[in-house]
């Protein structure tokens, strides 16, 4: 999206009631009831966007480093951010491309932003993602399949089921769902989406 289009992005989503993604949800659940007792959960938003999924996590408790590469995805985080979350929030400007590290987490959550990591990328910033997660943790996030929509954008990463499912080894799969189906872009426009919803857990370590 141009900068723009960005814009008109974050107006529309504060008139509406944007809900969290099904899958971050799901991982908070797992999260939630395999953490006895309660201990301090880091958590990773990538492309954080609108910030509802940022906000889901500050709720529940989580120390969240929120990434985007847009300023008016932080400044709208800023913007409507509960002063009460400040201390448990930190934020960083930056594309997926120029990450370099990621910290030891709990919880990475992508919802419908890795597909815009441009595909000569995409393999050392999933090996990126994949190395922060500790042992026991989640990944929660989308992929968006071969018969999408904006497949023929070359600039967008794609996947097939079984290229997805690649992804995962050295994960248990906790939910894994397949979409393909006619709908909108949040500005409304007519899209088919196939996308991959997945919640997966990195195996623990044998001792």
């Amino acid at each position: 999206m141009e900068n723009t289009e960005w814009k008109g992005h974050y107006n529309k989503l504060e008139k509406s009631c944007a809900l969290p993604s099904t899958t971050l949800c799901k991982a908070i659940q797992l999260i939630n009831e395999g953490f006895d007792p309660p201990q301090e959960i880091q958590a990773v938003d990538l492309g954080c966007g609108n910030g509802v999924d940022t906000a889901a996590m500050l709720q529940e408790g989580y120390h969240v480093l929120a990434i985007d590469k847009e300023p008016d995805a932080l400044r709208h985080i800023a913007k409507t951010l509960a002063p009460r979350y400040s201390g448990k929030l930190r934020v960083l400007l930056s594309p997926f491309e120029d990450l370099d590290e990621l910290p030891a987490n709990n919880l990475v959550n992508a919802s419908f932003c890795l597909p815009f990591c441009p595909p000569d990328h995409f393999a050392p910033f999933w090996s990126l993602i994949s190395q922060s997660i500790l042992p026991g943790r989640y990944f929660s996030g989308h992929f968006f399949g071969p018969r999408d929509s904006w497949s023929s954008n070359t600039q967008m990463t794609f996947h097939t089921k079984q290229a997805v499912e690649a992804l995962f080894r050295g994960f248990q799969l906790s939910y894994f769902e397949e979409t393909a189906k006619n709908g909108k872009t949040i500005s409304g426009k007519d899209k088919f989406w196939h996308v991959f919803h997945v919640v997966a857990q990195k195996e623990k370590v044998l001792e």
